[in-house]
């Protein structure tokens, strides 16, 4: 979701050094065109129906004559579990967003779910009964988001892991959640107040299905998004205490994509950016590429406008990084018809290009995406989520969906907020805003589904062949 902020103004550059807020200049907020729809407004909706079938769960709900539990329409996925709202947090209102890890010291899965009141843990190890190990309060908002690191301890000869998690909530700052005793119990480690609020984050230069660091002589970057000091990058290399290094202000960010490219990739860049890394910036008025490998002097290298842009949301890189594939969160509203994901060439950062567009069978928008080997995994807010063949990223074409928001498949608000899908085991994790509101536990039964992704064992470089044990950032070269 977002919250529309003012256009684009300039372009200032500013190095960050400390960890408190020393910027007065803050992005204008501004009311969603047309007033607020649905869990925007707080319209939350319910649906005893659905909370009834997931309470009598007993074991996996198998996708069968199109339905699973006998209610939630579905095609290739299997329902394996479920944790409602009122366990995750209890007295929160709704759910937000997820992301999930698995643990390198003992192999276990977990997801890490914003809600309304805070942010909970789950162990999803054993999915039929998914365990909530612990949660952390926050204050009251819509908005929560969250991402994973997890690095080396020598010193304990174990790894340690943290999630950070930023929301709309005044006073938020950055909650630092120690995940390091799991699965014994999660701890609030610190909050980080270099900034105020925030819509979203991003961990850069890490394996998404563990957090830890994949590209070697690049540190991980956390990025903070439309926050309201705009747009900054920090180092972790003390992950409880950050220390910002960059800043891009003027430019409302709304959420990225970030990565490490090489060679004839890094030719846009700015001299001697190579490696380069890449952050795309889905603004609300435009795609917009920038070169942040020097965090104190981010270059543009270009912006893309798009026919039937109406709020340029999100998206996520394709396997072999020639793609982008864009979530536009308006042009149903806007323009009408059945939502669309654009897939832009970015096989030159200059001069990007939409190659094609895939049409939604519903009118549902499309909300949030990532990319795992040949499937694009999607949440669409009323239509559940949606799995794309993408093996010819200009040719997607659906085999999978699962209905997590079973009352209709309206352009509006309610329904799957998120979708974590890199998870070893191949299980999907979906976070749930409302209705049945709560945390889904999804697997693919789709006929010749690709195998889960090798947990990486070591660090590798993107320029070197790869062993079968470690995974490269998806995208980069």
């Amino acid at each position: 979701m977002h919250k529309i902020r003012s256009p684009l103004l300039g372009l200032l550059l500013t190095l960050v050094g400390a960890p408190a807020p020393l910027f007065a200049q803050a992005s204008t907020q501004h009311e969603i065109p047309g007033g607020q729809r649905g869990a925007y407004a707080g319209d939350f909706a319910h649906d005893p129906e659905a909370l009834a079938r997931l309470s009598a769960l007993t074991g996996p709900a198998r996708c069968t004559e199109g339905r699973a539990a006998g209610l939630f329409a579905c095609e290739g996925v299997d329902l394996q579990g479920f944790v409602p709202l009122s366990t995750l947090v209890p007295g929160s209102t709704s759910v937000s967003n997820l992301w999930g890890f698995v643990d390198l010291d003992d192999r276990r899965e977990y997801a890490v779910v914003g809600v309304s009141h805070g942010t909970a843990v789950v162990d999803v190890t054993e999915p039929a009964g998914p365990r909530v190990v612990g949660s952390i309060p926050g204050p009251e908002s819509i908005w929560r988001e969250v991402k994973v690191y997890q690095v080396w301890n020598a010193a304990r000869q174990r790894h340690d892991a943290y999630a950070y998690v930023v929301s709309e909530a005044p006073g938020a700052g950055l909650q630092i959640i120690d995940l390091s005793n799991l699965p014994a119990s999660i701890s609030l480690a610190a909050t980080w107040r270099g900034f105020d609020t925030a819509h979203t984050v991003f961990l850069a230069n890490v394996d998404p299905a563990t957090g830890a660091p994949n590209v070697p002589g690049v540190p991980p970057v956390l990025y903070i998004e439309g926050s309201n000091l705009d747009f900054l990058s920090l180092d972790i290399s003390r992950p409880e205490s950050p220390v910002a290094t960059g800043r891009l202000i003027n430019s409302y960010v709304h959420d990225i994509w970030a990565g490490v490219f090489r060679g004839d990739r890094a030719a846009p860049c700015a001299p001697g950016h190579d490696p380069c890394e890449i952050v795309v910036d889905w603004g609300g008025g435009a795609v917009t590429f920038i070169d942040f490998t020097r965090k104190s002097d981010p270059v543009i290298l270009s912006a893309l406008r798009y026919d039937e842009l109406a709020y340029a949301h999100s998206g996520w890189i394709s396997r072999d990084g020639r793609y982008l594939f864009s979530f536009d969160e308006q042009d149903e509203l806007v323009g009408g018809g059945k939502s669309r994901i654009r897939v832009i060439d970015i096989s030159d950062f200059v001069h990007p290009k939409v190659a094609a567009i895939w049409t939604s069978p519903t009118e549902a928008i499309e909300h949030n995406g990532y990319v795992v080997g040949d499937r694009l995994y999607v949440s669409y807010y009323t239509r559940g989520i949606e799995i794309l063949d993408v093996r010819e990223p200009t040719s997607p074409r659906e085999i999978g969906f699962f209905d997590t928001f079973p009352r209709d498949d309206a352009a509006d608000f309610h329904g799957a907020w998120g979708i974590y899908p890199f998870l070893p085991s191949g299980r999907l994790l979906v976070s749930n805003i409302d209705g049945a509101g709560g945390l889904f536990v999804l697997e693919e039964s789709v006929a010749g589904a690709s195998p889960p992704p090798d947990v990486p064992r070591e660090p590798i470089d993107p320029v070197s062949p790869r062993s079968r044990n470690t995974r490269r950032l998806p995208g980069a070269r």
